[in-house]
């Protein structure tokens, strides 16, 4: 028996580890599940994460597709949704009968592991243990057990009242032979041994030798019982074990449908951002053809500018030739002022000589053939004189001459302006006609493109905020920059005028001396008798040197200037274009008197200007704008036309006045010096008619304070027109700064765009 029964022990013992091993294989396997498992949830939450991020970059791109394609999009990516649940839902379902199939296994596995304990604590027969799954299977082995304990008993109780009553040899062999065959597995010539042994016994051996062949015979079937349940119980656990490989295998199958359908999510998720990528090239097309017209609208728009800007330059060399003729002007009232200082000098200087004359009446005789030389020069200077005067005529002839040649061409101008406005005028409005055309085929597909474009619109409010600080900023530096060139051409305006204010300033002095030193020839050539001083002879040549000298560096002075304000600009068709306008009669309308220069006022310009009225582009039909502007655009655009235009005209208005205004100023000048001249000249004869006292009243009268107040108005009308000119200059700078601003502002916006 023990060696029978150690032998199943260690049978159960290795089936006992096996169902271990198999158990720690299945926790591994189970272990691996789960973790594959959540690498699968973490995978899941990535796709879901890229999920939530495709969905945001389909939310950018809302505004840059159609809204019914945005619903496709958010539809399909619903379904990759729904799909993506079913599968999730599948998944979770394969998973809980995979654990509940593993939760049965395990609980087999425990059962099997308690029936071995109970047969191992039983100490059966030396058959393997049974291994069963249902309960009568169970009842069945333990009432065996029980049946075999009580055999066991009864075996035991025999063999001692075998040793009690048989005290021979073959009783002992019987019970050896007895013991043998109850120790191994059952035998029918066991069983016969035993019953031979004790054949020679009574009655009741014969009894207890069939008791015994009963109960060998009740143990042969258990252990076959037995032997028949552990095969079932091997093929349970062989079954099992199929089971386990199948859902093993099913689980592999699940895992690869599950990278399978992370595949397909990833497909279809780049699907989806291939097609977004095509919508949006699509869209970004549509932008790129919108903003080749918004370029060629932009090119239109810079010729405009263009043309303003040469119009501008037309204006700037108006204003300059203005400021040149207002230097002329104060020029020449400069001159006026030393005249009045230089007969006032000569009257102060003839009374002196009067005095002095009293003293050197005694020196006359010797003075006499000086008085002759003087006279003989005084004949060569009226000679000069009349030279001069003639000289005069010729280029006022030639002045004459070249005002009808300007008015010739300023005419021919005209008309070829009028043409070319007109044929600019014609081809703008077929432009319009086309552009209206455009603008009514592309309306629809613009207010489809509006819905795009709000969206852009928020995007382009901070870039516009952006925008507006740098022009702001822009501006200022601009301001600045047109402050510090006002204010270097206003110093080297000063400082010219100071320098030719100064050589005036010294030419009068000069002046003035040398017409004393004349007054003061003039009575002495009235009085025949009397002559001239040498150190007035010395006196008088050195006067008319230094006059000589002062004229020619006042000369070189106004060439110098010249030079300046024309700054190597040709303003041959500026004048003949102003000269022009001036002696046209529709200005001579406008201006009235050009007496009446003082009562001009730069207020009154802007009142004016303010009442004329707005060009025709102003006026423009709102259908006949182009496709791709607004109607606010339009009409800004517009109404900045018209504002240049009525500034341009204003400017144009200013110069002509100015131009009567410098030309009545010259006139009034020429006439005042034909008037000392005729004086210079006929002071001979006057002398001879009169006395000492007579050329005093003659140079002290009345008329002079006229001439004093004359010249003080002309001069107060001077410093008038140059602070008119100074606002002009600062009003045309402004508008030039504001135009760069709105022209760069516009490449800023087609460049953004």
């Amino acid at each position: 028996l023990v060696p029978g029964r150690a032998e199943s022990e260690f049978i159960a013992m290795a089936q006992l580890l096996e169902l271990r091993t198999q158990n720690y294989q299945l926790s591994d396997d189970l272990r691996k599940n789960s973790a594959e498992l959540n690498a699968v949830r973490l995978k899941l939450s990535v796709l879901e994460r890229d999920l939530v991020k495709a969905q945001k970059v389909i939310g950018w791109l809302v505004g840059c597709v159609l809204l019914q394609e945005v619903d496709a999009l958010l539809s399909e990516n619903e379904m990759l949704q729904g799909k993506l649940h079913s599968q999730e839902d599948d998944f979770r379902l394969q998973n809980s009968t995979l654990m509940a199939e593993l939760s049965k296994l395990c609980t087999q596995i425990e059962q099997l592991e308690t029936e071995n304990r109970r047969l191992q604590e039983g100490g059966g027969a030396s058959g393997p243990p049974a291994d069963s799954a249902c309960g009568p299977a169970d009842g069945e082995l333990l009432r065996l057990q029980a049946e075999n304990a009580a055999l066991h008993k009864k075996l035991r109780a025999l063999q001692e009242r075998f040793d009690g009553e048989l005290q021979r040899p073959p009783v002992a062999h019987g019970d050896q032979s007895v013991a043998t065959e109850t120790d191994g597995p059952a035998g029918t010539n066991r069983v016969s041994d035993v019953a031979g042994g004790g054949a020679g016994a009574g009655p009741e051996g014969t009894n207890q030798r069939e008791e015994l062949v009963s109960t060998c015979s009740k143990i042969d079937e258990i252990n076959q019982r037995r032997e028949e349940e552990v095969k079932a119980a091997n093929l349970r656990l062989q079954k099992l074990q199929s089971d386990l490989t199948a859902a093993n295998q099913m689980a592999v199958e699940l895992k690869e449908q599950l990278e399978s359908k992370e595949t397909q999510h990833q497909a279809a998720l780049q699907a989806l951002k291939d097609q977004a990528a095509n919508r949006s090239a699509l869209s970004q097309e549509q932008v790129d053809v919108v903003l080749l017209e918004n370029d060629a609208l932009r090119t239109n728009l810079a010729a405009l500018e263009q043309i303003q800007t040469s119009k501008t330059q037309e204006l700037n060399l108006l204003r300059e030739q203005q400021e040149a003729l207002a230097a002329e002007l104060h020029q020449r009232r400069a001159e006026q002022e030393g005249l009045l200082a230089q007969r006032d000098d000569l009257s102060s200087q003839l009374q002196e000589s009067s005095f002095a004359n009293r003293k050197l009446l005694e020196q006359l005789t010797e003075e006499t053939q000086e008085k002759e030389q003087l006279l003989g020069e005084l004949e060569e200077t009226r000679k000069t004189a009349e030279k001069r005067k003639a000289m005069l005529d010729d280029m006022a002839s030639q002045l004459n001459q070249v005002k009808s040649d300007h008015k010739e061409a300023l005419s021919d101008l005209r008309l070829q302006h009028e043409k070319e406005v007109l044929g600019v005028r014609a081809r703008y409005e077929k432009e319009l006609r086309v552009l209206h055309e455009e603008k009514n085929r592309s309306e629809e597909e613009i207010r489809q493109q509006l819905k795009e474009e709000k969206g852009r619109t928020r995007e382009l409010q901070s870039l516009q905020q952006q925008l507006e600080d740098l022009q702001q900023q822009l501006q200022a530096m601009e301001g600045t920059r047109g402050w510090f060139e006002r204010r270097l051409k206003e110093a080297e305006a000063v400082i010219l005028f100071q320098e030719l204010k100064d050589t005036v300033d010294g030419q009068r002095i000069l002046e003035k001396k040398g017409s004393s030193a004349v007054s003061s020839s003039r009575p002495t050539a009235g009085e025949s008798r009397a002559a001239p001083t040498n150190a007035a002879s010395l006196q008088l040549k050195d006067l008319k040197r230094q006059l000589q000298l002062e004229r020619r560096r006042a000369d070189k002075l106004q060439e110098r200037l010249q030079d300046i304000l024309t700054n190597s600009r040709t303003r041959t068709g500026l004048e003949e274009l102003v000269l022009s306008e001036i002696s046209s009669p529709s200005w001579t309308q406008q201006t009235g008197d050009s007496s009446s220069v003082s009562s001009f006022s730069y207020r009154d310009v802007m009142k004016d200007s303010s009442v004329l009225p707005a060009p025709s582009g102003a006026g423009s039909p709102q259908s006949q704008r182009p496709a791709d502007l607004s109607d606010d655009e339009v009409g800004e655009l517009f109404q900045r036309l018209a504002e240049v235009q009525q500034e341009k005209w204003m400017l144009e208005e200013k110069v002509k006045h100015l131009e009567v205004s410098c030309s009545s100023m010259a006139e009034d000048i020429c006439r005042k010096s034909a008037i000392i001249e005729t004086y210079v000249m006929d002071s001979r004869s006057q002398g001879d008619r009169g006395g000492l006292g007579s050329v005093l009243r003659d140079l002290v009268k009345p008329g002079d304070e006229n001439l004093r107040e004359m010249n003080k108005k002309l001069q107060n009308m001077l410093e008038e027109q140059l602070t008119k000119n100074m606002h002009l200059q600062k009003v045309i700078s402004d508008q030039l700064l504001r135009f760069s601003l709105l022209y760069s502002c516009q490449l800023f916006r087609g460049t953004s765009c």
